[in-house]
């Protein structure tokens, strides 16, 4: 049985593994009436921004000093120059989308539009790319990039669709580039000093005792870049609502996260609980096993009961047999 376990616990850490990836992505917004600029523009690199520029700012970022080798410059140079193409089409898509939905009077005072285009690389060689639009939050468009094909996630972004659609090479060029170029420049920008930095994370565990259970938590902080998989294994594990907590930011520019389970009374000192974490600043995972404390420390009290029960035992023994003497 331990070793049927042990193959289940490699295997799965062998698929949480592959979970661990870099991210290139962008992120464009065009707002009104909540005090941020009417355009920004973000470019991150596993949660490092190589190019920022928004619509209050006089000039474009200037290249970072750590950008240091030729296709990284170039690369930048291309980010740099594709700013007034991006801005014009999230302006256009937000205008529309106020448009089509018949947003008038104080509710156009307070909207925002948001796109992101991110492309993914995991240890194991897997590639994925996304690009998709929101409006006041709302899922509003997204591009099929094997099929070229802009897909309304709202009836009222059909009109955008149709104008972007009648431009079938800009799409085309669109889907070209998350297909291969994102991949390409991830590939370039994430051998920059500034996208290596790894900080290891530190991870315990705590518990919170309730009627008839115990909430484990495992709480991992300290770490960065951002993306961390956390993971708890062991028999009949229960998940807390809401128990897997977003990453948030630390105040020294890492970041915290924390995943709890419950377990039931009846199966303390039965069984071992493990929480694993993969960190892309660890060469392997980090583990903290729960359940052996308590298993060792019932052990212990079980011992001293036992023991105590022999000298109780053995006391009365001894009585017994001195009044029979007398």
């Amino acid at each position: 049985m331990k070793n049927a376990f042990g193959v289940f616990l490699l295997l799965h850490l062998q698929k949480v593994r592959t979970d661990l990836q870099y991210d290139n992505c962008a992120y464009w917004t065009s707002s009104k009436g909540f005090g941020l600029p009417e355009y920004t523009e973000r470019i991150v690199l596993n949660d490092v921004t190589i190019f920022y520029h928004d619509s209050s700012l006089r000039s474009k970022m200037p290249c970072p000093d750590w950008i240091n080798t030729t296709a990284g410059r170039h690369e930048w140079s291309i980010i740099h120059e594709w700013t007034d193409h991006n801005r014009y089409f999230i302006t256009l898509a937000f205008q529309s989308a106020i448009h089509q939905f018949n947003i008038t009077g104080s509710l156009s005072d307070q909207n925002i539009y948001q796109g992101s285009g991110c492309c993914s690389l995991y240890p194991n060689g897997t590639y994925r790319a996304l690009l998709t639009h929101a409006f006041n939050g709302k899922d509003f468009l997204s591009l099929d990039i094997n099929s070229n094909a802009i897909v309304a996630a709202v009836p009222q972004a059909a009109i955008y669709k149709n104008r972007r659609e009648s431009d079938p090479v800009s799409i085309a060029e669109t889907a070209a580039y998350y297909k291969k170029k994102c991949l390409d420049r991830l590939n370039i920008l994430k051998q920059a000093p500034e996208v290596l930095i790894r900080k290891v994370p530190e991870v315990r565990i705590f518990e919170q005792q309730k009627a008839g259970t115990i909430t484990v938590t495992c709480h991992v902080t300290g770490f960065y870049p951002r993306v961390v998989q956390v993971d708890w294994l062991g028999p009949d594990l229960q998940p807390v609502d809401e128990g897997i907590t977003d990453v948030l930011p630390n105040e020294d520019g890492t970041y915290q996260t924390k995943k709890s389970v419950i377990v039931p009374e009846g199966d303390v000192g039965e069984h071992i609980y493990s929480c694993v974490v993969l960190h892309s600043s660890l060469p392997d995972n980090i583990t903290r096993v729960w359940g052996l404390e308590k298993r060792s420390r019932i052990a212990v009290w079980t011992l001293l009961a036992c023991v105590c029960l022999l000298v109780i035992g053995f006391g009365f023994w001894i009585r017994c047999q001195s009044d029979a003497h007398h």
